[in-house]
This record gives structure tokens, C-alpha cells and sequence, in this order.
């Protein structure tokens, strides 16, 4: 394609309804851009290609991607709007704190990440291909009682570095267009059966637990101030009088450290904290403090007698087990205990799992699923500030679309588009700018027929 002229106006000219999954979300997207054909039934367009120009030199030839994709979840134990974001980040990529915005009978996301782009063969080495920016809207419309449609849009977009006219203004046209979005019959599509729920805890430890266990306030916290602790039982809880006990144990550099600190959290999780720093006395590499408080972990935390091992995972991270039986109000109990420890931030990051159940119950068919559910999820739980995390599985829990990396520049929850429109005001001929108000749009009374603004509609803005 021939090089484009920096007047384009993404958000204008022709723009119809289209549909994705025969049907099951019909949204309204540029009639120009090019159809990509996609087997799992969802929607990709290509803008045309872009130039930009850097010292007199052309560079770019980049177009933008537009993908839509949708996904009912279905969920046995019913759908509450209060759990949107178990729907609307089925990766667990959005950091702690963030909640969905309601529209109506609906909630959303929107945010923006950061992610490499592919470099292509034929791309010459003296002009590499740039970073992308990812723009992510997500819709959910809550079908009760067991039904969630939530439909994806992800915009594709060079990096900060190549210069895209007039894509403030496209950012608001697609907000405006995801909030008029319809949506189908909730069985159109693909539907994908939730049966796993999201936990955070203490803003560092991200793992996943079947739905049916819930947070239990049966436990008090350590009361002299200790780590928060978190305690998890499955609704039918009372008849196998089972537990869960989450904790995170954070460890700061040595030098940092004061003895007596040390000490005291090291006794917290049942270790020797002399036996583990003796050959370098304080001075241990966090990384190599991981492997032996690990090492010591699986002989036997407390000095209690079990069965305990230990595996090395990617990055320098651990996983020790430990199980023994204990005798608790007079009677006997099985514990299963996992350490999965990580360096983050200079510091050894330790997460300490509990699940306890009576002696009576091992071997059990309930015993042996649960213990296996854990094994899986705490090996695949993440440690560290969201910021740390890696990418997620892009397939995962029946999402189309790529998770990237989120940026610190784009939190979630809407952006300023105004940001991205401080080089985007529109060239005239002549060489004299037009008036903007601010939006990517010229500022006229003149509406375009096909694209009625409604603000109140807008997840990106609202």
C-alpha cells in the first residue's frame, strides 16, 4: 500500500455492523479495514498501512489490528455482578485494587499494556520493527443464573516511538461503539464451563481456587501483629472439617535486616534460622537463603517428622512440600504443607501453605482430588508486584486474545486519550491547524450520521 498523508481520520468515514460468533456480539467497526479470517470465529480487521517519517526518512509501513472476540463462561454456582473481574480477567493479569465499572446491567474494563512486536523477515535490520501498544476493552453481560458473555476488543497499535495521526480520536470511537455493543443468545459461541476463582493475597501472592472454597473468617490473625493470613473452606467444609491456611513470609536482604526481625519471622514459619545463615553468618545471597530455608522446609518445618522434597523451578524459584500427622484437640490430623518462594526485589518472598483434614479421610477420594488441586495451583501460583509477573497462558480459561504485559503508564479502568491527540490535531492544506476540542474530533456542530456520540455510554471515559 502507498504511503498515507498525516490528515487521516481513523474515527471517520464508513463504519458497520458486524458480528462475531454467528451472532453472539454485534458491534460496529471501519467497513475499510481489511477482513483477516480467523478459524475460532472471531473477528480481526487490518487498517491500511501507515508511514510516518523520521529526519526526512520513511519509516513504519505498520498497519493497526483490530481484534474481537467473545466467550460465555458458564458457572454451576451461579453469576453475581460483584464477581466481574473473575470474568473479565480470567488471566490474572490486572493489578491489586482494581474493580469493574458498571454500565447499566453491565461491568468493564478497559486498559492499555506494552508488549515487543515480532520483528518480520524482510524487515532490514537499520529499521526494527517497534514496540506495540495493546488497547483492551472488555464487556461482560451477565446472563443469570449461570451465564457470562463477555466480549473482547484489542486494538494494535505501533509503539510511542511511530506516530499514528488521529488515533485519540479512533480510541474514543471504539469506547463509544463498545458501549452500544448488542449481545446475543448466551449459548452462541464458544462457552467455557468456570470452575476455578482468582485469589490475591496480601497484594504479592496470586494463585487460583475452585470456586466453591470460600474465605473463612472462622480464624483470627496472629494477634500480635503477625503476616496476614488467609483461611479458605469448600462449602461442605463442616463435614470433613477441612482447612486451608495461606501465609507470606517476606524476607529483606540481610544487610537490611535487623537479627532480631530475622529471627522472628524465620521462627514464624517453623525455621532455623542459625542452622540456615551459618557459613556466611548474615551476609546470604537471597537467592541461595530461598534454597535452604526450602531445603529446611521439606526435612521438616518445626522439627516435626514427615515426608517432605523439593523442586527447582524456572527464575530461581522453589517449591518444597511436607507431610506429616499431627494431633489437634486430641485428635488426628493430616497436614500437607507447600513453600513456593521467590526473589523479588532483592528479597527472599515465601508463600506458605496449610491444608489440614482429619486422619480418617486419607486416601480418600476427596483427599487425594484436593491434594492434587493444590500441588497443580501452588506451582502455578506467581509471586511478586503485578509489575513482575510474567505473561499469562493467551488460551487460558477460554480467552482469544494475547495477554500482554501491563504498563505503569496505562492502569486500568479507562486512559486520557487527549494524550495520544497532542500531535494528532488535523493539517489543513494550507498548513494552519484546525480547531479541536480536545476528543480527536474537529470541533463542529456537524455530527457524523453513523457515529451519534454518547458519552454515557463510553467505557473508556466513564
Amino acid at each position: 500500500m502507498g504511503q498515507r498523508t498525516l490528515d487521516i481520520d481513523l474515527a471517520g468515514g464508513d463504519w458497520q455492523w458486524m458480528a462475531v460468533h454467528g451472532g453472539a456480539v454485534r458491534i460496529c467497526l471501519p467497513a475499510t479495514w481489511a477482513r483477516v479470517y480467523r478459524d475460532d470465529g472471531g473477528l480481526a480487521l487490518q487498517s491500511p498501512t501507515f508511514w510516518s517519517s523520521t529526519e526526512g526518512r520513511p519509516v513504519g509501513g505498520y498497519p493497526l489490528d483490530l481484534l474481537v472476540s467473545a466467550t460465555t463462561y458458564a458457572n454451576d454456582y451461579g453469576v453475581e455482578p460483584e464477581d466481574a473481574l473473575q470474568y473479565l480477567d480470567r488471566d490474572h493479569l490486572l493489578p491489586p485494587g482494581v474493580t469493574a465499572m458498571a454500565s447499566g446491567d453491565r461491568r468493564w474494563i478497559a486498559y492499555c499494556a506494552a508488549m515487543p512486536a515480532a520483528s518480520r523477515p524482510d524487515q532490514p535490520t537499520d529499521h526494527p520493527t517497534p514496540d506495540a501498544q495493546i488497547f483492551v476493552w472488555k464487556m461482560a453481560d451477565f446472563r443469570p443464573p449461570d451465564r457470562v458473555c463477555v466480549a473482547t476488543l484489542q486494538l494494535y497499535v505501533p509503539g510511542e516511538e511511530f506516530w499514528v495521526p488521529g488515533l485519540g480520536g479512533l480510541l474514543d470511537r471504539l469506547g463509544d461503539e463498545i458501549g452500544r455493543m448488542e449481545f446475543g443468545n448466551a449459548d452462541q459461541g464458544p462457552v467455557s464451563a468456570v470452575t476455578m476463582r482468582n485469589i490475591v493475597h496480601a497484594d504479592v501472592l496470586r494463585f487460583r481456587l475452585p470456586w466453591d472454597w470460600r474465605s473463612s473468617d472462622d480464624e483470627a490473625d496472629d494477634p500480635a501483629g503477625g503476616p496476614e493470613t488467609s483461611h479458605f473452606r469448600r462449602r461442605d467444609a463442616d463435614e470433613s472439617d477441612e482447612i486451608l491456611r495461606v501465609v507470606v513470609h517476606d524476607y529483606p536482604p540481610p544487610d537490611d535486616m535487623e537479627p532480631e526481625s530475622a529471627l522472628e519471622a524465620a521462627l514464624a514459619a517453623g525455621l532455623d534460622w542459625e542452622a540456615i545463615t551459618a557459613e556466611e553468618g548474615d551476609a546470604v545471597p537471597p537467592a541461595v537463603l530461598l534454597r535452604r530455608i526450602a531445603a529446611q522446609f521439606a526435612d521438616g518445618p518445626d522439627g516435626q517428622v514427615g515426608l517432605g522434597s523439593v523442586d527447582t523451578l524456572a527464575d530461581d524459584e522453589v517449591l518444597a512440600r511436607f507431610t506429616h500427622t499431627a494431633v489437634e484437640d486430641g485428635r488426628r490430623r493430616r497436614c500437607h504443607l507447600w513453600l513456593r518462594g521467590a526473589v523479588v526485589g532483592g528479597r527472599a518472598t515465601l508463600a506458605v501453605f496449610f491444608y489440614g483434614l482429619p486422619e480418617v479421610l486419607h486416601g480418600s477420594p476427596l483427599a487425594v482430588d484436593a491434594v492434587a488441586m493444590l500441588e497443580r495451583e501452588i506451582r502455578r501460583a506467581q509471586i511478586g508486584g503485578y509489575e513482575s509477573l510474567p505473561v499469562g497462558d493467551p488460551t487460558a480459561n477460554g480467552d482469544t486474545g494475547l495477554p500482554p504485559v501491563l504498563s505503569q503508564e496505562w492502569p486500568a479502568g479507562g486512559w486520557g486519550a487527549g494524550a495520544w491527540d497532542e500531535a494528532d490535531d488535523l493539517v489543513d492544506e494550507d498548513g494552519t491547524d484546525e480547531e479541536s476540542d480536545g476528543d480527536g474530533h474537529s470541533d463542529s456542530d456537524d455530527e457524523d450520521d453513523g457515529h451519534r456520540r454518547r458519552k454515557g455510554d463510553d467505557p473508556a471515559k466513564n
